[in-house]
């Protein structure tokens, strides 16, 4: 059976993070020294957060992605908020005409 290939999106919501854990095997090197890694993306969707483990070959791709919406994010904000400047200004110089 064949893999169909997955197509990694332009721009991802979340935080690719290094997870780190214990697997819990008493006889494990984790039980008594490194733990084991794991590269993910964690988000929050309905206030709760999800670690989804990224395939070492998506991982660039997936840092880009989330760099692309936090961009994108800053920018949204930073345009909101000059609108915001310019109507309350307007507001302002409407109600001192009174």
């Amino acid at each position: 059976m064949s893999r169909i290939p997955i197509k990694i999106p332009s721009m991802l919501r979340g935080s690719v993070v290094c997870h780190r854990s214990r697997c819990g095997k008493a006889n494990c090197r984790c039980a008594t020294g490194a733990l084991h890694e794991r590269t993910v993306l964690s988000y929050s969707e309905d206030a709760k957060t999800h670690l989804v483990r990224l395939p070492t070959e998506h991982i660039d791709a997936v840092i880009a992605a989330t760099r692309c919406y936090r961009e994108k994010k800053a920018r949204l904000a930073a345009e909101a908020s000059a609108n915001l400047a310019v109507y309350v200004a307007q507001l302002s110089d409407r109600s001192s005409e009174r």
